[in-house]
């Protein structure tokens, strides 16, 4: 690739993006202006902090204490990086290179163009300069024997995002295949969250260990990963050793191009067809004809105490939501949650105040729902195209509103009473409070349902097909999804209620012994029902007046 061609593609490049920029709005383009400019800030910020820290706070602390420095900085790397890979399980390509397979430009000039830019991601923006500003901080105040740590810290670099670009084609290479996608999308994620409970799962809760086993421990794991060789190898320099710098960063250099030649070997097999080419086997449309019996049956069942529309929106919705692999990936967000925060949870629940144990209850129930907002919260734009169907539908719009809620009602409503019987089990809550705390998932789940209808009526965004990213939202959009998510804790915490009232009475030594909570949650319970409908149907009439700008917005096209 000549250097007009690099020239060219640049300018490309800059001018989709700024196409984009000028499709979001003025509001969208202030905003991302601002959180660059917030980004940048944090970048400086972070330098700073690395050459203080090195240069005022470590110059007379031990080499292991350097270690467990840098071994911090890479777990905050690392951690940051895995979100960003989470948030967006696709390959980050600049430039498509299938788009320019038939002009005269090399394969490997594109490669490289699109690995430099996938370099520029917000985890490196925020670390490399803090570790940049800790290896000069250092150097400052131990000597030239640190002086190790800037080549090293440049291989370090270079491994990193050879590394993660080479993922992120293996995984581009693995999603060519849609059956596949799903469950690329499902492990990586209980992937992630296992590797960041590991510790805590082999060494359990109340498992300490003396200074000498955890040195030992810690010792035997930077050398034994190659991330940690950067750590390992900056205690050596502190002990006037250069042999593991020198050696690190070998290593990095040699694993770093050994990962961008396998890369571009799976591009090239990518984009020439030789991935993800089998055709299927004309078999699966004799069992697809098969099948669809047994689809006509579940949408032709029937909910009691159901409308035929309500009913037939659910069991299609809910069909909709278990199948889509972007759909199932938010679902499984919960688990993740609960995996992260449950051990937390579980060790605690032993040493509260007994009416601190349903508090928790309720908390784990409104994290819940929480991590459900991006689905719960944008209901229509799922549908894309398929919203048509409810506009020209005769349906009451409050039918189609209630069998959306249906439709997530299950999975919101047994993983809170999962986490719920969890935490029952890590701290005994009495029966009355365990009973009030199972009813109150409904209550909380029907308030939580019609804000996130407002949520879906009023800030719709078009989301592309297989993530959950959304594709042109405008900033306006994106600011009352904000407030919604904030609004969410704020209408939730009236349900709380009957609890609070038990543990006033309790503290004045009124009506000792009765189960106020129990009895007040299921009149919430009765109560909440009661308006529910009545709040529907506003919500209704609110739908209707919207809709068409709803369609426009959810079938808008998804780049």
């Amino acid at each position: 690739m000549n250097w007009q061609h690099i020239q060219t593609f640049l300018w490309l490049r800059s001018r989709l993006r700024s196409n984009q920029r000028r499709r979001a709005g003025a509001i969208s383009a202030v905003i991302q202006n601002v959180l660059v400019a917030l980004l940048i800030a944090a970048a400086v910020a972070m330098f700073i902090a690395g050459v203080a820290v090195g240069f005022a706070a470590l110059p007379q602390a031990s080499a292991f204490t350097l270690m467990l420095v840098w071994d911090g900085l890479i777990v905050g790397l690392l951690f940051f990086w895995a979100t960003e890979l989470l948030m967006d399980l696709q390959r980050s390509e600049l430039l498509s290179v299938e788009k320019f397979l038939h002009l005269p430009v090399s394969m490997s000039g594109a490669f490289l163009i699109n690995y430099v830019g996938s370099v520029l991601t917000p985890s490196i923006i925020l670390f490399a300069p803090a570790m940049a500003g800790l290896s000069i901080g250092l150097t400052a105040s131990r000597g030239p024997a640190m002086l190790w740590q800037f080549p090293m810290l440049a291989a370090f670099l270079l491994l990193m995002t050879a590394v993660a670009y080479q993922f992120r084609g293996w995984l581009a290479a693995l999603m060519t295949n849609k059956r596949r996608r799903r469950s690329v999308l499902a492990f990586a994620t209980i992937g992630f969250v296992l590797i960041a409970q590991l510790p805590g799962l082999v060494a359990g809760p109340r498992r300490s260990y003396d200074g000498e086993q955890f040195r030992q421990i810690v010792l035997i794991a930077n050398k034994a990963i190659p991330l940690g060789w950067l750590p390992y190898s900056v205690m050596a320099s502190a002990e006037g050793s250069a042999a593991p710098a020198a050696l690190s960063t070998l290593g990095f250099l040699l694993i770093g191009a050994a990962s961008l030649r396998r890369s571009y070997r799976t591009t090239l097999r990518l984009y020439t067809g030789q991935i993800g080419a089998a055709k299927r086997p004309a078999a699966s449309a004799v069992a697809a004809t098969r099948a669809a019996p047994d689809r006509r049956a579940f949408l032709e069942r029937r909910i009691p105490f159901l409308s035929e529309h309500a009913a037939t929106v659910a069991l299609a919705s809910f069909r909709s939501f278990v199948r889509a692999p972007e759909t199932k990936l938010m679902l499984l967000t919960p688990v993740v949650l609960a995996l992260i925060f449950g051990s937390m949870l579980f060790a605690a629940s032993s040493y509260v105040s007994p009416f601190v144990r349903p508090l928790q209850a309720v908390g784990a129930n409104l994290m819940v729902l929480i991590s459900m907002v991006g689905l719960a919260g944008n209901l229509f734009g799922f549908d894309r195209s398929g919203f048509r169907t409810f506009v020209l539908s005769a349906a009451p719009r409050k039918d189609i509103l209630m069998g959306k809620n249906l439709a997530l009602a299950p999975p919101a409503i047994v993983l809170g009473l999962i986490v719920t019987l969890v935490i029952q089990y890590g701290g005994p809550m009495r029966i009355d409070h365990l009973l009030a705390t199972l009813a109150l998932t409904a209550p909380m789940y029907l308030v939580y349902c019609l804000i996130a209808n407002l949520s879906s009526i009023f800030a719709p965004m078009p989301v592309a097909p297989g993530s959950m990213k959304p594709v042109g939202a405008k900033g306006i959009t994106i600011l009352l999804h904000i407030i919604f998510f904030f609004l969410f804790p704020l209408a939730l915490a009236p349900t709380l209620i009957p609890l609070g009232l038990e543990f006033l009475f309790d503290r004045l030594g009124w009506l000792e012994g009765l189960p106020l909570f129990l009895s007040m949650t299921l009149v919430e319970c009765g109560l909440v029902a009661y308006l529910y409908p009545i709040a529907l149907g506003w919500e209704g009439k609110l739908l209707q007046d919207r809709e068409q700008r709803i369609l426009e917005i959810v079938t808008s096209r998804v780049e």
